[in-house]
């Protein structure tokens, strides 16, 4: 009998495991384990990992590279991926002809370690060199090509790009220094009418991506750019971002396929035990029967090019005017899907961050809604619409099936205010489409 190769799955246990144990790359404590896959073959997996303090420490985290073994289970010795000083030199001097001055790390994304250099030739320019942990560092170069030949960087700004694909297939991108402060650490703070005109300029940029013409007929799944000797072409694959397959020819199937997908993230959730026995038997029975009666009226809504993680962690604005957007950055995630699968990301700008992943709104939000809508007439008679509207339902039901972890020292009143919308979308969808399972757990 042929021995079993490890899953996906089972090297994700495997991996995390591995560096829960302290031994792996340090000790976890009360931080988290960031990793993703960088590479899939029938020998082995190869993974970078991170012990990441998702509270939103700006401090760069050291990320390593850790192989397993599909057969034999065996876990190689983690290497730090890192760039050295020769490294860098290297880098930079083909992508802009000077010579590195200095250099110093600099903040991560989820997906990338990251450095700020400067040049010997021009000290007042500085570049940022990322290793680029997830997706296509020629596509993502191609698309943000496509966007400053074609929309005006003050409606969509990018910041100027050099690239350098890696043979390691971890791509290595650089681009300009654009200074300026992220937005996710200032908005907060920001007063009401600073938020009114920012989130009318975020609009403008939402839109502008929209806007992009996509061929056709329009797919859903993940857009690769291509330059082709100056000629951008784009070409849908199937979805990396969460792992649906695809590329999808209806909107019916891409959301079957979605909720699906979210089910199965439902069901290997940790630590939400008292959910799961009062929701997660009655969520699979509605899966299993009721995706079918998706309406049709959902193919109606527009498919688009977008970036699918534009949310406040990724946009830099003027140190001095922090309404001003200085540039749109990270552009790893992107796709051609329905314009209102990003409904989570632009909650983002209308509600505080919170540990359920569904804050309280902020003060006058409903204003600040009608702001970035009416900035784009066009949008908000789609967001308004039937078809929308239907499929921001079934979307939110795949969004809201699994609650985030909830802490055991909380209140009475925070625990039951914790998992508050996700019982809420939940019981919507049982009483509206299956009322039978909302009947059967009241007897």
């Amino acid at each position: 009998m042929s021995e079993s190769l490890l899953t996906e799955d089972e090297g994700v246990k495997t991996l995390l495991a591995y560096i829960y144990s302290g031994s792996a790359i340090g000790p976890v404590g009360d931080k988290g384990v960031g990793y993703s896959l960088l590479k899939s073959s029938p020998a082995s997996f190869s993974w970078s990992a991170a012990i990441e303090d998702f509270d939103g420490s700006d401090t760069p985290v050291d990320r390593y590279l850790i192989k397993i073994d599909r057969r034999t289970k065996k876990i190689s010795t983690p290497e730090p991926i890192v760039l050295s000083e020769n490294e860098l030199a290297d880098v930079i001097l083909p992508a802009t002809g000077q010579r590195l001055s200095s250099w110093t790390r600099f903040t991560d994304g989820s997906m990338s370690t990251s450095y700020k250099v400067t040049v010997k030739e021009d000290p007042d320019v500085a570049y940022v060199v990322q290793i680029r942990h997830y997706g296509s560092v020629a596509s993502m170069d191609s698309f943000m090509t496509l966007i400053s030949r074609t929309i005006s960087p003050n409606v969509l700004p990018v910041p100027p790009n050099l690239v350098h694909q890696s043979a390691t297939g971890m791509g290595r991108q650089i681009t300009r220094y654009i200074p300026g402060q992220v937005v996710l650490q200032i908005y907060a703070g920001l007063s009401h009418k600073e938020r009114l005109i920012f989130v009318r300029k975020l609009a403008l940029a939402f839109s502008a991506c929209w806007e992009i013409q996509l061929p056709e007929p329009r797919l859903i799944g993940e857009l690769i750019a291509s330059n082709i000797d100056g000629q951008i072409t784009l070409r849908v694959g199937p979805d990396r971002h969460h792992g649906l397959g695809g590329p999808f020819h209806s909107v019916c199937d891409y959301l079957r396929a979605y909720i699906k997908c979210c089910l199965v993230l439902l069901e290997k959730q940790e630590g939400i035990e008292e959910y799961k026995e009062k929701y997660l038997q009655r969520i699979r029975s509605f899966v299993d029967t009721r995706l079918h009666e998706i309406p049709a009226v959902v193919e109606t809504v527009p498919i688009v090019a977008m970036h699918a993680d534009m949310g406040p962690h990724n946009i830099i604005v003027s140190n001095q005017t922090p309404t001003e957007i200085q540039a749109i950055i990270d552009w790893e995630f992107l796709e051609s899907a329905p314009y209102a699968s990003l409904c989570r990301e632009m909650e983002m700008f209308f509600r505080k961050i919170a540990p359920n992943g569904f804050g309280p709104e902020y003060e006058r939000a409903d204003e600040l809604r009608e702001a970035f809508w009416s900035s784009i007439p066009n949008w908000k008679r789609w967001n308004e619409s039937e078809a929308t509207q239907t499929f921001l339902e079934w979307f939110r039901f795949g969004l809201f099936m699994k609650p985030e972890y909830r802490p055991k020292e909380l209140s009475d009143e925070e625990r039951d205010k914790f998992w508050a919308e996700n019982i809420r979308v939940v019981e919507g969808m049982f009483d509206k489409y299956s009322p039978e399972l909302n009947e059967a757990s009241d007897a």
